[in-house]
């Protein structure tokens, strides 16, 4: 599905893509080709931070930091890897809270959440995505931790501002969305 959410960008428009993890050249380079403003937050050098507070308002201050450095532009693509796995409840919840205001309609956010196993790496892996956009994993942790393992419909309460467009289970155990934002409510 990443190959779709790639491959549904228009070459001929100018696109937003967040890329919530850390700037690898295989992004850099998918997106080249595009008319392409690319914010990249470093997200898994965040995790541990966050891990450390105990108040909601501290981890959502800590949160939104993150995004004022970056435009308000509307986006087009939202790149979380595997990133939503390290983070509890409450923070993916902020998370799309804080980024639900530069939604459109057109919007899609990449995510692969873990499913099958009960267990997952300590700490995020590199996805790096070749020329045709097909990802491959990198410098994954041998350590393990308990895996949260998010199911679909927990994860539509959590983001209520989204809603699955696609979703697979992958060969590795990750199930594999899309989302896109719920239609406005009138």
């Amino acid at each position: 599905m990443f190959e779709q959410a790639v491959s549904g960008l228009d070459l001929e428009q100018r696109v937003v893509v967040l890329d919530l993890g850390t700037i690898r050249s295989g992004t850099v380079d998918l997106f080249a080709p595009y008319r392409c403003r690319l914010d990249i937050i470093d997200l898994p050098n965040t995790l541990p931070a966050l891990a450390a507070m105990e108040d909601h308002d501290e981890r959502r201050a800590c949160l939104s930091k993150l995004f004022d450095a970056h435009a308000r532009e509307p986006l087009d693509l939202i790149l979380c890897w595997n990133l939503l796995n390290y983070l509890g409840r409450d923070e993916i919840h902020q998370l799309i809270e804080l980024l639900a205001p530069r939604f459109q309609t057109t919007t899609r956010l990449h995510a692969m959440m873990e499913y099958a196993s009960p267990l997952m790496p300590a700490t995020p892996g590199h996805w790096i995505p070749d020329a045709n956009a097909r990802l491959h994993a990198s410098q994954v942790d041998e350590e393990q931790i308990e895996s949260p393992r998010y199911k679909p419909k927990e994860l539509e309460r959590i983001m209520p501002q989204l809603a699955p467009e696609r979703t697979v289970l992958l060969g590795n155990g990750l199930q594999e969305y899309l989302f896109r934002p719920k239609p406005a409510q009138s």
